[in-house]
């Protein structure tokens, strides 16, 4: 297992200090009498204290994540899966395989609750990571309550008909869309749940791209000439409200997170639901080379700024060079998040070209160097 090798990792470099105490000083203890007045001499508290679990309050990742922009350091993300029950194995399969060739591990593993039409979703892998010193992030592809089956996708300009964002807020009337939404809504909040009562702060990420046209919550007019931004604002409020006084749950940093948009899409602040329902804003940036569009315009929002999905576009698929993602990111972004790779694509950070030297580079913070961090 990945975590059984950096737990080995972590005691090696343990064993060593302790080797180098030991042999300081043949006549240590006649030398430096023991002061024992203050230390804890109870086995099962200090056991207990040994093993307490990592708390991490919201407000302190946002205070570390504006101290790493302002000292132009960067967190590496690697997104694992595009569903709940693949997050485990696209851990093995990008982020230990990276620890292998590189060393280190990433700082941030990123995982998706949509496309999931199952009662159980594992989130053990997220725990794990968290346990480890790491940082998590979780997006949505909620299943479009507008159509039968289990889909995302929809031009929602050509069915903008079709599409009633109001009719899916709780105190909407009753409708097989708002029962399809609530019931999935209430089983994503049980995995939340989980994660909180594990103790792990989730980089929260519902509804992105939103102001592109292929998930259903998207747009219904191109050119910037869309008209529902309210309702979208009222659905975001709605899950916002809904998650956090009706299930309890205070472990989310909500992010915002779009697409470009230049003559096609909705502008990048048009459907920001307000500053008391966003913690970051994100951007998901696909192209031929590393790049970070509409950058100033995403500061407007005074908010701290995170590159939440980025990937080399189809024409570039393996041949970015990772050193030129944190040449472009760095004092801007407090983190990225690599999306993975599938049949055809290299979009992972362990398939395009010096991901060793970007994970060892001083401008980047892996796992290893987030476990010291005093949040």
């Amino acid at each position: 297992m990945a975590f059984q090798k950096l737990f080995l990792w972590r005691a090696m470099i343990l064993f060593g200090v302790l080797i180098v105490v030991a042999c300081s000083s043949d006549n240590l203890d006649e030398e430096m009498p023991i002061n024992t007045e203050n230390v804890n001499t109870n086995t099962s508290e200090n056991e207990e204290s040994a093993h307490a679990p990592r708390i991490v309050s919201k407000e302190s990742i946002l205070a570390y994540f504006d101290s790493l922009i302002e000292n132009e350091q960067i967190i590496v993300g690697q997104q694992c899966g595009d569903m709940p029950s693949s997050t485990a194995n696209f851990y093995s399969r990008y982020v230990d395989r990276l620890a292998d060739m590189t060393g280190q591990y990433v700082g941030l593993i990123g995982a998706d609750f949509g496309w999931h039409s199952g009662e159980a979703y594992p989130v053990q892998t997220l725990i794990e990571h968290w346990n480890n010193g790491g940082l998590v992030t979780v997006s949505w592809h909620a299943d479009n309550p507008f159509t039968d089956g289990v889909d995302v996708y929809m031009n929602t300009v050509e069915n903008k008909d079709k599409i009633n964002l109001r009719a899916l807020l709780r105190d909407a009337e009753a409708s097989a869309a708002k029962t399809s939404f609530r019931k999935e809504l209430d089983k994503v909040a049980g995995a939340l749940q989980e994660l909180q009562d594990a103790n792990v702060t989730v980089i929260w990420r519902p509804f992105h791209e939103m102001n592109g046209n292929f998930f259903w919550w998207g747009i219904n007019e191109y050119a910037n000439k869309q008209t529902n931004e309210s309702d979208f604002k009222a659905l975001w409020v709605d899950v916002y409200n809904t998650l956090k006084w009706d299930y309890g749950l205070d472990n989310l940093i909500w992010t915002y997170a779009v697409v470009p948009s230049e003559t096609w899409y909705a502008n990048v602040t048009a459907y920001y639901p307000g500053s008391d329902y966003v913690d970051l804003v994100g951007m998901d940036y696909y192209g031929l080379q590393p790049d970070f569009p509409h950058y100033a315009e995403l500061k407007t929002l005074g908010k701290t700024i995170v590159m939440s999905e980025i990937g080399p576009h189809e024409e570039s698929y393996g041949a970015w060079n990772m050193m030129d993602v944190v040449a472009k990111l760095k004092g801007k972004a407090a983190y990225f998040m690599q999306w993975h790779s599938w049949n055809g694509a290299g979009v992972s950070i362990i398939d395009n070209k010096n991901s060793n030297d970007m994970m060892n580079s001083d401008a980047v913070v892996t796992l290893e160097e987030l476990l010291p961090i005093s949040f």
